[in-house]
């Protein structure tokens, strides 16, 4: 480290990780073999740890030679940018300019688009429980930092909008682990950059995104408001596809308050609403929205009015016809099987639960957890049905 800069940069990684780790200065330099007083100039900048305390330093903070790098990357700042951002997503603090190392452009755009491809994969095979903390420590450490240093000015419209994205996967993405104070953060930052990119749809896509969060949850009035903003958005933008998304939430949320009268226009709205939709080349935050999403989402309504018939007919559909990633494809059939079981069909039930266990294998997943333990229910009423006994039996010990 040459410059007080260097030095002011690394003290500051090294509190930073200290203070996420829970430690207090005179503990932890005690576990470094040195005294409180080196450790505080080596915080604040005035001096730099030699060898011994550098390793020292890597061991209890559990860096893995990123801390020696950073002291000795000199000049490189490619390699400095890399280091710190390594560190960054590790929970230590970083100065911006150093993060995004100049103008961001073009390039940056790129990586992070790729990088929400490859996070909204990670999190549809295996589900938020493992997603949720690296999709929200690139959006915190990486993606979001980018917007506060220098943008060039064709891109900023666009960064905005990817990073939107992120956050929206982010807000996802807790939803299925299970926190959703994380989620609703994740969803209101998503709204506000897809809002400060012009980005109507993205926008449009992020308050129907509180809407389901809210009607999963249980609240009916949040997710009757929120969808219905999001159906006077989306027919604005005249976007087929999200007015019938938009119309499929608040159907959800109406169900839950036993408006079946309303479901039943809703959901045949929302069919016309997709027979017109044409939509080539759609994002990848819609992409899923297709008719057997719809059969779904209606399966998903007629279930909670109590229209057995037309619930399974629905449910059926769908899991014969969708074809989700394995998260996608455990909550289908969880919830395929949880309509049978309220047509009181346990046999046709337990298939699909069967199917779902299978599928779950290598999915964690709060979602995944919960239809678990409502299958265990239904299946605990068929004490005479052999198939049920043993998913009772196997549920009981998940």
């Amino acid at each position: 480290m040459t410059t007080a800069d260097d030095r002011r940069s690394f003290g500051r990684v090294i509190r930073s990780l200290r203070e996420r780790a829970g430690r207090g200065r005179p503990e932890f330099a005690q576990a470094c073999h040195t005294s409180e007083s080196h450790l505080r100039n080596i915080e604040n900048g005035h001096k730099s740890p030699g060898a011994p305390l550098l390793r020292d330093l890597e061991t209890q903070l559990g860096t893995h030679g990123l801390l020696s790098d950073l002291a000795t990357c000199g000049e490189n700042g490619v390699r400095r940018r890399i280091i710190l951002q390594s560190l960054a997503l590790m929970g230590a603090a970083i100065p911006d300019a150093e993060s995004s190392g100049g103008q961001v452009g073009s390039p940056q755009l790129d990586i992070v688009r790729s990088m929400t491809a490859t996070l909204r994969t990670l999190d549809s095979h295996h589900g938020g429980t493992h997603a949720t903390h690296s999709i929200a420590a690139y959006l915190d450490a990486v993606a979001l930092p980018m917007l506060t240093g220098p943008v060039a000015s064709p891109v900023r419209g666009l960064l905005q909008s990817a990073v939107a994205e992120l956050a929206l996967l982010a807000g996802w993405s807790a939803f299925d682990a299970g926190v959703q104070a994380a989620a609703s953060a994740h969803f209101a930052r998503a709204l506000e950059l897809a809002e400060d990119a012009g980005n109507g749809p993205l926008a449009c896509e992020t308050i129907i995104a509180t809407s389901n969060q809210a009607a999963i949850t249980g609240d009916a009035t949040t997710a009757v408001e929120a969808g219905r903003a999001a159906v006077d958005g989306a027919v604005r933008l005249g976007d087929h596809a999200l007015i019938g998304e938009a119309r499929m939430a608040v159907a959800h949320g109406e169900a839950l308050g036993g408006n079946t009268v309303e479901v039943a226009r809703l959901i045949v709205a929302a069919q016309t609403d997709m027979d017109r939709a044409d939509r080539p080349g759609a994002p990848d935050w819609i992409s899923h929205v297709g008719h057997a999403w719809l059969d779904g989402r209606i399966a998903q309504c007629l279930h909670l009015t109590g229209d057995r018939p037309n619930a399974v007919d629905a449910a059926e559909r769908t899991a014969r016809l969708a074809r989700p990633l394995p998260r996608g494809q455990v909550l289908n059939l969880g919830h395929t099987a949880l309509v049978y079981f309220a047509a009181d069909e346990p046999e046709h039930a337990c298939v699909y639960a069967r199917q779902a266990l299978d599928a779950a294998v290598t999915v964690q997943s709060a979602r995944v957890e919960e239809y678990a333990r409502r299958l265990l229910v239904e299946a605990a009423r068929y004490p005479s049905i052999p198939a049920a006994v043993e998913l009772r039996d196997e549920l009981a010990v998940r």
